[in-house]
């Protein structure tokens, strides 16, 4: 599962089906651990196991430990401690990694399941008003962020805040634009690909972006005004464009802006943007050239190394 969204799809697909269903979170990760908090697997009764809390042989116990919990009444919510040292006895998962995680395991079937999903994934659709997942000693519920309430001795909680699938916009529609769309859906963001040119194949082949649009890119600023939120590439055909395009969104607000070229294009277009008037602060916020210095050739290689430093701003 790439996002959120896609994880609880497949979960209301799977409690619609009328399978008993074990959900296990990571709701707590200390040090080397290969699960981080908030990691997620559905163990479905006698079927399919989708996600994952963390891999490796400490997942496999894991999940022989759910089907040993679904035979027994009164076991879910459960926790188990898993300690990434191999010296250890108790509590040890059979991995070296020196760090350690804790995994909640709740159980999910019928209409209350169901009813508890659909109010999961429509707490996506709500842009204002943030919701909460609460996984406790008493279950799971759907709860307004903020609301967390006051727990007694012997209770505990994780808290998940619900984000709908982050977002890129991506200018241009030529080979490192679907070569980027590909890599940043595989990523579970939301692709947008614009373009001023019709007939390009690399457009009707990039199947990875959810919207495609066919745009004049004197008017870019329309189509993208600011969103502190967005992540945006500008990778269009040349220097004019790119310059073109730069120079009206330079002044917005986004959460990343990255721009494809040379350092000596860089060079020229940032030297005749002073001239202008856009000042070293604005020219710093941009991402050019774009992507981690990993001396990158193909379109492919090239994807990877924006995505990367597309990571890098997201979890910094």
């Amino acid at each position: 599962m790439n996002n959120q969204r896609d994880f609880w799809l497949k979960v209301q697909a799977k409690v619609q089906e009328g399978d008993p269903l074990a959900i296990l979170c990571v709701v707590e990760s200390i040090g080397s651990s290969p699960g981080r908090a908030g990691f997620k697997m559905g163990v479905a009764y006698g079927s399919e196991v989708f996600g994952t809390i963390g891999g490796g042989i400490m997942e496999k116990k894991l999940v022989d430990l759910t089907y040993d919990l679904f035979d027994r009444e009164g076991s879910f919510p459960h926790l188990k401690r898993q300690i990434h040292q191999a010296e250890l006895g108790q509590d040890r998962s059979g991995m070296i990694c020196s760090g350690e995680q804790t995994v909640a395991y709740f159980f999910l079937f019928g209409e209350e399941a169901g009813a508890l999903v659909r109010s999961i994934l429509q707490a996506f659709e709500e842009r204002e008003g943030a919701c909460e997942i609460e996984y406790g000693s008493t279950g799971m519920r759907v709860v307004p962020t903020g609301t967390r309430r006051t727990l007694t001795e012997g209770e505990w909680a994780y808290y998940e805040v619900l984000r709908d699938r982050p977002r890129i916009a991506i200018v241009g529609a030529g080979h490192v634009s679907l070569a980027l769309s590909r890599q940043m859906d595989l990523l579970g963001f939301h692709v947008a690909v614009y373009d001023d040119r019709k007939g390009l194949h690399t457009w009707h082949a990039n199947s990875y972006a959810k919207e495609k649009h066919f745009v004049d890119y004197g008017e870019m600023s329309t189509h993208l005004p600011g969103d502190p939120e967005l992540y945006v590439v500008i990778a269009s055909v040349g220097y004019r464009t790119d310059d073109l395009i730069l120079r009206q969104l330079i002044r917005n607000r986004y959460k990343y802006l990255g721009m494809l070229g040379s350092a000596e294009k860089v060079r020229v277009m940032f030297d005749a943007m002073r001239k202008d008037g856009f000042t070293e602060e604005e020219l710093a916020g941009v991402h050019a050239p774009i992507g981690l210095r990993i001396h990158s050739r193909t379109p492919e290689e090239i994807a990877v190394s924006i995505a990367a430093e597309i990571i890098g701003v997201r979890n910094g």
